[in-house]
C-alpha cells in the first residue's frame, strides 16, 4: 500500500509478500531501515538491470511486495532498465524499394454506424510507404485482388511479396493454389510467407498507429466510401509527410521510389482479370460475393461471366457486355 508517494511496506518494514527468496547471487540480510531498504534495491538493480522487482525483492529479503519493490524502481526511473536479450532480434529491412512488400489483413474494426470492418494494406518494407489500402465488409479474395490490382497499377511490381499463412494467401491443404499466388506468378513475383508474427512487424506497428490516428477519428464515418475516401487522404498525408522515428525523422516517400518494373496497361488488362461464372436467378440478378447485380431478364436462368478489373465489374455473354457496375462494398441493412 502507497500512501503520498511513498511505500507503507518498505517504510514500515512490514508488508505484504512475507515470501523469502534463496539468498543467491548476491542476497544479504534485509536492511534495517526504510532508507536502507530503498538504497539497497537500487543498488541491487544497477548492478543487474536484468533483475525484476520479485528478483530484487528476494534477493535482499525484504518483508514487502513485488509492487512496493517497482515503486522505488519507478521513483529512481530504474524500472525499465534491461540487458539484450542473450540471443539479439535481428530486425530485418529490406535493402531497396520495391525488393519486398508487404500485405495483410487488419480486422475486426468496428464503426458504430457502418458495422464491422477489415482492412487491407500493402507497405514497402524498405520505407514503410503505403501503396495500396481499402477497408471492406467482408474478407473476401476478391478484396484483396482490388488492393493489389491498385498497387501495382500505380506503383510497379516488387520482387517479392510477404504475407501469412492465412487462406487467402496460401490453400490450408497440401494442394492447389490460392489465387493470390496465381497472380503472383503470373506476374512473376516471389511469394514469401511469414512463419513468426514478428517477421511482419512493420505492417503490424502500422496496424497499430493507424487505429490510434484514423479509426478513432472516423468512428462516426456513415458509409464504407466515406471511410476509404478520408484513408486515401490520410495515406498521402502519412506518406508524404508523417515524421516517422523509424526512418530517423523521414517520410516514408523520402526513401520510396516506384518500381521499373511495370507492365505496359495491355498486359495490365490481361493479367489483372478475375473472371468467374454466375448463373442469372429469376430476379434477374446474379450474386457476387454477397451482393445482387442486375442483368437483363432476356438472360434470366442463362449463365454469365463476371470479368472484375480493379474494383469495376463487368457482366458478359461471349464478347457482349450486359452491365457494367463499380463493386459495392456498402453493408446491407
Amino acid at each position: 500500500m502507497w500512501a503520498g508517494g511513498r511505500c507503507a511496506g518498505i517504510c514500515s518494514g512490514t508488508g505484504r509478500g512475507e515470501r523469502h527468496g534463496s539468498g543467491t547471487g548476491g542476497a544479504g540480510r534485509a536492511p534495517g531501515s526504510p532508507p536502507a531498504q530503498e538504497a539497497a534495491i537500487v543498488a541491487t538493480k544497477r548492478a543487474g538491470p536484468h533483475r525484476s522487482a520479485r528478483k530484487l525483492r528476494d534477493l535482499l529479503r525484504l518483508p514487502v511486495s513485488r509492487e512496493a519493490v517497482r515503486q522505488v524502481l519507478l521513483r529512481h526511473g530504474l524500472a525499465r532498465l534491461g540487458l539484450p536479450p542473450v540471443k539479439p532480434v535481428q530486425r530485418f529491412e529490406a535493402a531497396a524499394p520495391n525488393t519486398l512488400w508487404q500485405i495483410d489483413i487488419m480486422g475486426k474494426v468496428r464503426f458504430p454506424l457502418i458495422g464491422v470492418l477489415y482492412l487491407i494494406l500493402a507497405v514497402d518494407d524498405h520505407s514503410r510507404f503505403i501503396l495500396a489500402g481499402g477497408f471492406f465488409p467482408r474478407k473476401f479474395r476478391i478484396h484483396l485482388f482490388t488492393v493489389m490490382h491498385a498497387a501495382f497499377t500505380r506503383w510497379g511490381l516488387p520482387q517479392a511479396l510477404l504475407s501469412d499463412r492465412e487462406g487467402h494467401f496460401k490453400p490450408t491443404g497440401p494442394t492447389g493454389e490460392a489465387d493470390y499466388q496465381y497472380y503472383a506468378r503470373r506476374l512473376g513475383i516471389q511469394a514469401v510467407y511469414a512463419r513468426h508474427a514478428r517477421t511482419k512487424g512493420k505492417i503490424e506497428r502500422l496496424f497499430q498507429f493507424l487505429q490510434r490516428d484514423f479509426v478513432l477519428e472516423q468512428l462516426d464515418a456513415p458509409s464504407v466510401g466515406a471511410v476509404n475516401a478520408a484513408f486515401g487522404q490520410w495515406s498521402e498525408a502519412y506518406n508524404f509527410g508523417h515524421a516517422s522515428r523509424a526512418l530517423d525523422g523521414e517520410a516514408p516517400a523520402a526513401r520510396y521510389v516506384p518500381s521499373a518494373r511495370h507492365l505496359r496497361p495491355e498486359e495490365l488488362e490481361l493479367l489483372l482479370v478475375h473472371e468467374e461464372p454466375r448463373k442469372v436467378a429469376r430476379t434477374g440478378t446474379i450474386s457476387y460475393y454477397g451482393r445482387p447485380y442486375r442483368v437483363p431478364d432476356a438472360y434470366i436462368g442463362r449463365r454469365v461471366w463476371t470479368r472484375l478489373k480493379g474494383d469495376r465489374l463487368t457482366i458478359q455473354v461471349g464478347r457482349q457486355t450486359l452491365a457494367e457496375y463499380p463493386l459495392d462494398y456498402e453493408p446491407r441493412t
